[in-house]
């Protein structure tokens, strides 16, 4: 609950004390979005991040990337939550405790594209180059001494830059200009504005999948009594979702970006959640079958050509 707390705190810029800007105004004189990671030679490396410490939908936009451009492609995953040696690629029967939700979330969304994890970037990003000759890095917006060859920033048509200020007073990652300085292109579902190449991409919910892999329309299981978990940041944007498709759940559960799900009962007919969070709970919660919310992603072509690897 502190956790949760903290995250919406940041992400409204609730902190405005003279101590919390003081301390905002440092972080951003010395926060740099490029990062010290070794890339292997003759790989085509896709560096995707976020202006903001979490929320702007980096890691789907991963998904769908990974997807247009298989089967020539593999994917470095997030090491949120998980307990790591050294690199590895994913399974789908993997724990989440040990891979983290996001990489397991991929790894089971991308079937054979290879999806690495490692506490170790530059390690992770080997592993992976061993793989396929074009890399995906999610939450790498670029790199030293050597370039990512594409730098993708992702961000939020509500909120692009958040709150506006760096932590503790905001959940800017760094300063606005070193962002976009550091990054090729910016993708985003609706209108904002950059001095780099701006691409937007369709998204929405588009029904979910249940307990035995049927997929159902989410008018559907209107007559039922739902509940929904989520452990995402800005969980409303999934709220708004479902409300614009007359869907109310009648219990909602709300936890911190990348925390436990612990089990529970309660008075509803099923659960719905994100394909992150569905990594954490069974095909049933508390007795009740769990479905998982489909989110449609689809990436303008423009975007995928300017991503793709060279042509020799």
């Amino acid at each position: 609950m502190f956790r949760r707390e903290v995250g919406r705190a940041l992400e409204r810029g609730a902190l405005r004390g003279p101590t919390a800007l003081a301390l905002s105004r440092v972080w951003a004189r010395f926060a740099d979005p490029v990062r010290p990671v070794s890339l292997p030679s003759g790989v085509h490396v896709i560096g995707v991040g976020g202006a903001t410490l979490g929320g702007s939908g980096k890691t789907p936009v991963v998904l769908a990337l990974a997807r247009a451009l298989s089967p020539r492609v593999a994917v470095v995953a997030t090491p949120y939550g998980a307990a790591l040696g050294s690199a590895r690629r994913v399974r789908a029967d993997d724990r989440v405790e040990v891979v983290g939700d996001e990489a397991l979330w991929l790894a089971r969304a991308l079937g054979d594209v290879p999806v690495i994890v490692g506490k170790n970037r530059s390690e992770a990003i080997a592993l992976a180059a061993t793989h396929a000759p074009c890399v995906i890095v999610d939450g790498l917006l670029q790199a030293r001494p050597v370039r990512v060859g594409c730098s993708l920033l992702v961000l939020d048509a509500d909120a692009p830059w958040g709150a506006e200020r760096c932590p503790p007073a905001g959940d800017l990652r760094a300063g606005r200009q070193r962002v976009l300085a550091a990054a090729d292109a910016v993708v985003t579902t609706g209108r904002v504005g950059a001095p780099i190449p701006v691409f937007q991409f369709d998204t929405g919910v588009d029904g979910a999948i249940g307990p035995g892999g049927e997929r159902v329309s989410l008018g559907s299981l209107g007559g039922l009594r739902l509940g929904l978990v989520l452990a995402i940041a800005r969980p409303e944007r999934v709220l708004g979702q479902l409300s614009a498709l007359g869907i109310c759940p009648a219990v909602v559960e709300l936890h911190a970006d990348h925390a436990r799900i612990p089990p529970r009962r309660a008075p509803v007919d099923a659960w719905v959640t994100s394909a992150k969070c569905a990594t954490k709970l069974g095909s049933h919660r508390g007795g009740v079958p769990v479905w998982v919310l489909e989110h449609r992603v689809v990436l303008p072509s423009g975007l995928v050509a300017l991503a793709s690897p060279p042509t020799s």
